[in-house]
């Protein structure tokens, strides 16, 4: 996995919109705990980018019973939440697998009729016409667009690896990723880029690769190996520096570097059907280590036995991780 340097969200805040999706998730939903759950959301902008970082890594929002489909809405539809309004809309008309910017931008296909993509826990190596490699992790989409003038892939969901060949083409066609919030173009190189919400990570293993927001009006940027970084539609974020030789989870691993359990948990979620979510008292925990994603059942296990803390298991699909 990439290492992520988004904006710093208190772990507790995290593991609460968790516990949050799980409420809504459960098809039985009172109007007291919607009520509830609007008001929290409201109350704190972290509030939100925490509910954004619960519904990126469970990809699984879109998929909640009506009831709580309808309580998003409400909510979701609130003066000053305007995120995700077409998916709601829509997913009350029985069209909940399209995600919120894929419907209210139009940019790209559909995810289930995307050229390549992967189901939960699935990562895929492909070789493309031009030689280059492209490996897309759990739950990822994406679309390719060679040209007599472009080598283009268009980032639907998820995360992409990408080790790019030289063009057999004389000219020597650019190669670029596109993703919601604008381009980024390979300069011979190894890279990785996500889609988030509201924003793109790239990470450059090799090489460098040239960042183009989608607005015309900002200026391009430059990112080399060894470093990463975010950007959105109209700025890009300072660069950090990564040691990485590619990502961890293109070799089967996931890497915490003193990483809060609360957010160790929802990357894992990405590998495993279902659900975990964590007590918002042991959210701050620190994980250290590398852990296979073959048997994520496993990597609970493990740390049950050496953290202070239990699994449960209300559900078959749902996992809690509380304290000891």
């Amino acid at each position: 996995m990439s290492s992520d340097n988004r904006q710093k969200i208190h772990p507790r805040v995290v593991a609460e919109a968790a516990e949050w999706f799980m409420v809504l998730s459960s098809g039985n939903v009172r109007p007291d705990e919607t009520a509830q759950w609007q008001a929290w959301l409201a109350s704190h902008p972290d509030h939100q980018m925490a509910w954004s970082r619960v519904e990126f890594y469970t990809d699984k929002f879109k998929s909640l019973p009506p009831q709580a489909a309808f309580a998003a809405t409400e909510a979701l539809n609130a003066p000053n939440l305007n995120r995700r309004r077409m998916l709601m809309s829509m997913a009350l008309l029985g069209v909940a697998g399209l995600s919120g910017w894929q419907i209210s931008r139009g940019r790209y296909w559909q995810e289930w009729s995307a050229d390549q993509h992967t189901a939960l826990g699935e990562s895929k190596t492909i070789t493309l016409t031009d030689g280059s490699t492209v490996v897309l992790d759990s739950g990822s989409a994406i679309n390719a667009d060679f040209s007599v003038n472009l080598r283009r892939l268009q980032l639907v969901k998820g995360e992409i690896y990408i080790e790019t060949a030289p063009d057999k083409i004389g000219w020597k066609r650019p190669f670029v990723v596109d993703t919601l919030e604008g381009t980024v173009q390979a300069l011979g190189t190894r890279f990785s880029v996500s889609q988030h919400e509201n924003r793109t990570q790239v990470a450059v293993f090799q090489d460098a690769v040239e960042i183009q927001p989608a607005d015309p009006t900002f200026a391009k940027q430059t990112l080399h190996a060894g470093q990463q970084v975010q950007f959105a539609s109209n700025h890009i974020e300072p660069i950090h520096r990564h040691s990485q030789n590619k990502p961890a989870w293109t070799e089967g691993f996931i890497v915490a570097d003193d990483l809060p359990l609360s957010e160790f948990l929802l990357q894992l979620s990405r590998y495993r059907p279902g659900y975990i979510t964590c007590a918002p008292e042991i959210a701050d925990l620190r994980i250290i280590g590398s852990y296979p994603l073959k048997d994520t059942d496993k990597v609970l296990a493990f740390l049950e036995a050496n953290l202070p803390v239990k699994l449960s298991h209300p559900l078959p699909f749902w996992v809690k991780v509380l304290p000891r």
